[in-house]
């Protein structure tokens, strides 16, 4: 009959529960970071709940690596601070089109990259042209006085309806929409914003507001979108906006 073998006086090791518990409690972290960031922040709060997530988890110390709440803090006041300058930025674009009378023609827009700003092709170029009018040199100052000192990246999209260009300048709505935004880009530059914070794109007849079945949705179609891309963003996705740095 075999020996028995003996026993291993190694120290045992966690127990086998203890890593699925670790990890469920980084899930719970995660998904509270998760919920903060997407409503109304009150910080104290935030950090009382924060203490008593840590304090009854003392599992999570260890070889894990510790999310602290100063940590967790420091990204809330970023999201607080970018939501803060996206909403003052687009008041002040706001103010200045009802003040000039241009709601039907221009609407600011807050979205999850900062702020954009529409612009009908009616207030910005004759019809076929990539040629700033005149009565828009106002309007594009005020929007070059906003952004000059900004951290703001400035992306420019030229957008047509669907009726086909066929100029000797402009062959197809691809060229006719790039070369309204690259007019666009080239007048901020003259006004001192910085080159490369801009950049400019084309996009034709290929993303419309609105389906092409009648004239008033094709004259809303016909637009130039200036999009002030916040820091916060672009730094998150800045393999987007490195690419094409100075414009294009």
């Amino acid at each position: 009959m075999s020996e028995k073998k003996k026993s291993c006086d190694c120290e045992k090791g966690s127990p086998k529960w203890m890593t699925t518990f670790t990890d469920m409690n980084m899930l719970l972290l995660t998904f509270f970071v998760l919920l903060v960031s997407m409503s109304t922040l009150d910080k104290k709060k935030i950090l009382e709940s924060l203490g008593s997530f840590q304090g009854s988890s003392g599992l999570l110390s260890g070889s894990r690596n510790e999310v602290s709440a100063q940590n967790i803090m420091t990204r809330i006041n970023v999201i607080d601070q970018t939501g803060s300058s996206n909403a003052q930025t687009a008041e002040t674009l706001r103010d200045y089109v009802k003040s000039a009378n241009l709601s039907d023609v221009v609407s600011v827009i807050e979205t999850k990259k900062g702020v954009s700003i529409r612009v009908l092709d009616s207030l910005l170029f004759a019809p076929g042209s990539a040629d700033v009018q005149g009565e828009a040199i106002p309007f594009l100052r005020k929007v070059g006085t906003v952004i000059v000192d900004s951290p703001y990246y400035t992306h420019v999209e030229g957008h047509t309806d669907d009726t086909p260009s066929r100029s000797a300048r402009f062959p197809s709505n691809w060229e006719l929409s790039t070369a309204r935004s690259v007019s666009v880009v080239r007048f901020l530059i003259t006004e001192g914003v910085n080159p490369q914070s801009l950049s400019a794109g084309g996009f034709g007849e290929f993303h419309p507001l609105l389906p092409n079945i009648t004239d008033e949705n094709r004259a809303r179609n016909r637009r130039v979108e200036i999009n002030l891309v916040s820091p916060e963003f672009a730094e998150t996705n800045k393999n987007i906006f490195e690419e094409d740095n100075g414009g294009q």
